[in-house]
């Protein structure tokens, strides 16, 4: 895992802003569509449009085209960046095996950081990160791949939050707390400092975890308690990487 290029600055030497095409649409899509209009006004990014298997092509989406099916990316321009917010509680297998199983080049994959987010110096992340307005990332936090840190969460100091894992809004992640592969932390939760939260589990609006949570749980609560299970199969999601 190491900290790629992103557009909270610009690369040095930088010309044109980076066209970035966002797989999703209305909702979280729409979110990292606003996030590259912002970072367009500074001259760093510019959304391209979205990649859709839903909408008619040309249709807009907050402004933007739809450009084609997922499986079109390739018909992009060579310079086009992807982003792929596609986090959804209790759907996180399917969703990371399909952008897997897109075949989007690693040094395809934008990494989309909103001008009012901040990330400490040493924070390590891999590809995909969206990190939104007013989210907090803290030094020693270690990101995987398409990551997703909403407005308002805070990852504090030396978390480790896996691939596809999403943060939601005003959710926090307290000190030295690992978030697993595909985990979902619902807005307004607080995961206690050290604890572990299981591969694609989630955890519920306004939980406070202060205890490990299993693979594929799901707690809500205060103190979290189990209440249901996201029924996982990881062996799925391994077969297509």
């Amino acid at each position: 895992m190491t900290r790629r290029a992103s557009f909270d600055s610009p690369p040095a030497g930088a010309g044109d802003t980076t066209a970035v095409a966002v797989f999703g649409g209305r909702g979280a899509g729409a979110l990292a569509a606003c996030t590259l209009g912002r970072l367009e006004a500074l001259g760093r990014a510019r959304c391209l449009g979205f990649l859709n298997d839903a909408e008619t092509v040309g249709s807009p989406i907050s402004g933007y085209p739809v450009l084609g099916s997922f499986a079109s990316w390739h018909e992009l321009p060579s310079s086009t960046q992807f982003i792929a917010p596609l986090h959804k509680a209790k759907h996180m297998q399917s969703r990371a095996a399909t952008i897997c199983g897109l075949g989007v080049p690693r040094d395809r994959w934008a990494t989309v950081v909103d001008p009012l987010a901040v990330l400490a110096d040493d924070v390590e992340h891999g590809i995909g990160l969206f990190a939104s307005s007013g989210c907090s990332i803290m030094c020693g936090a270690r990101l995987g791949d398409h990551v997703a840190i909403r407005n308002g969460a805070h990852v504090a100091h030396d978390c480790t939050v896996g691939d596809f894992a999403f943060v939601g809004v005003n959710a926090v992640v307290c000190g030295y707390a690992t978030v697993h592969e595909g985990a979902h932390i619902a807005p307004g939760a607080v995961v206690r400092d050290g604890t572990t939260i299981g591969r694609y589990s989630v955890v519920g609006l306004g939980a406070v975890v202060v205890e490990d949570v299993p693979d594929g749980a799901i707690v809500a609560g205060n103190p979290a308690r189990i209440i249901g299970s996201t029924v996982v199969t990881i062996q799925a999601v391994a077969a297509v990487r």
